[in-house]
């Protein structure tokens, strides 16, 4: 009996291992393949990654790996294999007994989706197509989607392709005639191609989904950094008794609202920061999940203030003046702690 099992040890397995690590936690990490990081060892495609923030614990920069403003996958499957070797990680382990843990935590990653669009069988996909731009060649090629995968597969082949159509949701039917393809597209009609490329991103893998198991998820690694550690912290509130980190503020409406207007726009998608009044204080809880109902809530977009569960206002105007006129009415309402 282990008392944390992690599945998957790509960004968020390892990262939730490290915090697991550090508290000094009982866990493995459980990984199918023989090494981590076996999303990145395939994608992206051209090996070239879409962003500079691939850093993961705090401590450990990725500018040791690469200072490119785009670095390459490889040196991001580098950064995991160093990061990885001091976890309690047990490769070529595929899971499915849960019951050996008191806490399953999912890390699966994602897997190239495909939408469902009438003859969509017939196109090639992101994972399959070829990434020599030669292949191209004076052909016509229409690529289904609108994010990194769509736009990285696009300027590989737009040297060489004839054309390079890239279309969103608006493709009703792929159909075959000949050695054409025929894709009908909303508000455009029938249009033929040489080549057809799915490239509609990705999906959280929800194979191993059980019951009561706690998942983390994210469209980019900064986003995975964020959401672990506000499930570790949540653990370790609900299951060892540690406080959730918290600083003081003043419990003034100028203060609030300076402190305020700065976090907005520093919160990950899914998480808030909840400031809870005590008398001369705020004590200001950052990053939790959005399922907290306590004092203000304040996300990216908004600061929602409750009581005693009751949301009873709402403020989206988060610059300071507008805060501080927010909290000078708000503070004047009981709020319980």
């Amino acid at each position: 009996m282990v008392e944390y099992l992690v599945v998957g040890a790509g960004p968020a397995g390892l990262q939730m291992g490290r915090f697991l690590h550090e508290a000094g936690r009982d866990y493995v990490i459980a990984e199918a393949g023989p090494e981590p990081a076996g999303f990145f060892r395939e994608f992206p495609r051209h090996r070239v990654l879409s962003t500079d923030d691939n850093s993961l614990f705090d401590g450990v920069p990725f500018a040791r790996y690469s200072k490119r403003a785009f670095p390459g996958a490889d040196d991001l499957v580098r950064y995991l294999e160093d990061f990885a070797r001091p976890l309690n990680v047990r490769y070529n382990t595929r899971i499915s007994d849960f019951g050996q843990a008191r806490h399953v935590i999912l890390a699966t990653g994602k897997k190239p989706y495909v939408p469902s669009i009438p003859g969509i069988e017939l196109a090639e996909t992101y994972a399959s197509a070829s990434t020599d731009p030669t292949e191209y060649a004076g052909k016509r090629v229409l690529i289904i989607g609108r994010g990194h995968s769509a736009f990285e597969t696009a300027d590989n082949i737009a040297g060489t392709a004839r054309l390079t159509h890239t279309v969103g949701r608006t493709v009703q039917r792929i159909a075959k005639d000949g050695n054409e393809f025929v894709a009908t597209i909303d508000g455009t009609g029938e249009l033929r191609y040489d080549k057809v490329i799915v490239c509609a991103g990705f999906r959280r893998d929800t194979s191993l989904d059980v019951p009561h198991a706690h998942t983390i998820t994210g469209d980019s690694i900064k986003a995975i950094r964020h959401a672990a550690r506000a499930l570790h912290r949540t653990l370790e509130a609900t299951h060892h008794g540690v406080p959730w980190p918290h600083r003081k503020l003043r419990n003034r409406p100028d203060s609030l609202a300076a402190t305020v207007a700065t976090r907005a726009r520093q919160i990950p998608e899914g998480l808030a920061d909840v400031v809870v009044p005590q008398g001369q204080h705020a004590l200001l809880y950052d990053e939790m999940p959005t399922s907290e109902r306590n004092g203000f809530v304040v996300t990216r977009t908004q600061v929602r203030h409750y009581r005693k569960n009751e949301l009873i206002a709402v403020e989206r105007r988060l610059h300071r003046k507008p805060l501080e006129r927010f909290f000078s009415q708000q503070l004047a309402v009981p709020c319980i702690a």
